[in-house]
């Protein structure tokens, strides 16, 4: 199976615990790692500067094949965790690599994940155009719920097109996307609103675990023990896993168990999952 991620790679600097590490990221970085570690053939589809290429040499060592496209900047977030709680994280947006555009899609088909870091990046008009292409249509809700100020203060607020969920087959969101996108606190309540969008399979990520909502029904796993040194990238790990194995695993609860299981141990340590054991 062929799954393509589209949206930006980001330059990071990601502080915890007073430590300071620059590092690439991005939804779609730690997403495609995670499908690749898995054995599907994956595409990431971005936009960066020739000066940052290198960032991503990994990835097109790992197997995952690289669609840039070149922009004046790279997308650079400062993402900072002032406490052990692992929803709690304050972003600034540095510099902005150009949004997408019509006919930069023109050759995407197969499984799509839309995985944009900030409202505008992959404009709304472009949605439609990908679901006529795609077999399946997944989505992330941080690229349309995160805004972005004058001063580069990235803020969240609730999507005005959410009419447009009923197009995607997959969405995933974490517990703070979620209550900005119901009203919800409960997972289970923002699951179910979510699905009378018209979302056909759910994803939720909150600090315990992973809730899916499919075929109407819910299902939870929680996860492991983790580290905050190894907390960016989990939804998007997770979102990687899930449409990687969605088709390889028929016992839903067992897919939701796996995809935990993986999420828990990307979280164990930094950077992307590559397929560790332990």
């Amino acid at each position: 199976m062929s799954i393509t991620f589209i949206g930006h790679v980001s330059k990071d600097l990601n502080v915890s615990k007073g430590r300071t590490e620059i590092s690439a990221g991005g939804g779609v970085y730690y997403g495609s790692f995670a499908a690749r570690s898995l054995g599907e053939d994956v595409a990431v589809l971005t936009k960066i500067s020739r000066e940052d290429f290198h960032l991503f040499k990994d990835m097109k060592d790992f197997g995952i094949k690289l669609i840039w496209i070149e922009s004046p900047a790279t997308t650079r977030i400062e993402n900072i965790y002032p406490s052990d709680n692992p929803d709690d994280r304050i972003s600034r947006i540095i510099s902005r690599a150009e949004p997408f555009k019509e006919n930069e899609m023109q050759n995407v088909s197969g499984v799509v994940h839309i995985s944009p870091l900030w409202h505008g990046e992959f404009p709304e008009e472009l949605i439609e155009i990908v679901r006529k292409r795609a077999k399946i249509l997944s989505g992330d809700a941080q690229g349309f719920l995160r805004n972005v100020d004058n001063d580069g203060n990235m803020y969240y607020k609730d999507w005005e097109h959410k009419d447009l969920l009923e197009v995607f087959d997959v969405f995933k969101m974490d517990s703070k996307e979620a209550k900005i996108l119901t009203g919800e606190d409960d997972p289970k309540l923002s699951l179910r609103k979510i699905v009378e969008f018209g979302v056909k399979e759910a994803l939720l990520t909150t600090k315990d675990g992973i809730y899916l909502s499919k075929f109407e029904k819910i299902y939870f796993h929680p996860f492991g023990e983790w580290t905050m040194e190894g907390r960016t990238g989990r939804g998007d790990t997770a979102i990687g896993a899930y449409l990687a194995l969605r088709d390889k695993i028929e016992n839903i609860e067992e897919l939701v168990k796996r995809v935990a299981e993986i999420t828990t141990l990307k979280m164990k340590r930094r950077g992307p999952y590559r397929g560790w054991t332990i």
